[in-house]
């Protein structure tokens, strides 16, 4: 099958979109979305430590790979890989290296699950990035949250990363590993409903944080006029 941007033959295809993609394509498409993301989370600024947490998702290794070079021979930017366990918070561990800012590597399954789980839990959609531990008050941001992960894993194919032979982190709860179950069997038929979900999971959360931010303004007016 061929490429439907060229005429390479094509490595991968993708469901949600039509499309089949060759591997320089497949690439791009993915560090197009990342990149994306990375703007839409404000994930980088200048001077900046960023830490990705390394728990023994392969996830997290592509993920490294990727920012390191994102950030390329910029200064003003560092990304360090930190080991950290499995249950412990990602801002305890980037704690211990004085990062900045928290990087995970979320892929569209883990983050669609969490917010269909939080939105079955009645939890306020204040936060998609940050569902699944407690973030601290250090930034987080997760550029692979709009990509599947079997195609994360083809880019860690493409470009030789090493799979770690360390267990991958378990969510250790009972109801989003039975909603991320549920959800990925359904989208077997129905490819595109974590990109809807996780669509609907930014609004909510961007509607939230307006009005919050509507609600803290108001106090204030309230507090300066007594």
């Amino acid at each position: 099958m061929q490429c439907s941007k060229c005429r390479q033959k094509a490595i991968h295809y993708q469901p949600y979109s039509g499309q089949y993609l060759c591997v320089e394509h497949l690439v791009a498409d993915i560090e197009t979305k990342a990149k994306r993301t990375i703007r839409q989370q404000k994930g980088m600024c200048p001077g900046d430590h960023i830490a990705v947490i390394i728990t023994g998702d392969p996830a997290e290794r592509a993920l490294l790979f990727f920012l390191h070079n994102l950030a390329g021979k910029r200064r003003d930017i560092l990304v360090s890989g930190i080991p950290g366990g499995a249950h412990e918070s990602p801002d305890s561990i980037a704690g211990r290296t004085g990062a900045t800012r928290i990087a995970l590597a979320t892929t569209l399954e883990d983050c669609s699950a969490a917010i269909l789980a939080g939105i079955l839990r009645g939890e306020p959609m204040t936060s998609i990035i940050g569902r699944r531990g407690d973030t601290g008050t250090r930034p987080v941001f997760a550029p692979f949250c709009h990509i599947p992960s079997c195609e994360i894993a083809q880019y860690s194919r493409i470009h030789g990363l090493e799979e770690s032979s360390v267990p991958a982190a378990r969510q250790n709860d009972s109801l989003y590993e039975d909603v991320k179950n549920i959800l990925g069997a359904y989208a077997h038929r129905h490819p595109a409903a974590p990109h809807a979900i996780l669509n609907l999971g930014e609004m909510l959360s961007a509607a939230a944080q307006e009005t919050e931010a509507e609600q803290n303004k108001h106090r204030t007016v309230d507090e300066e006029t007594r």
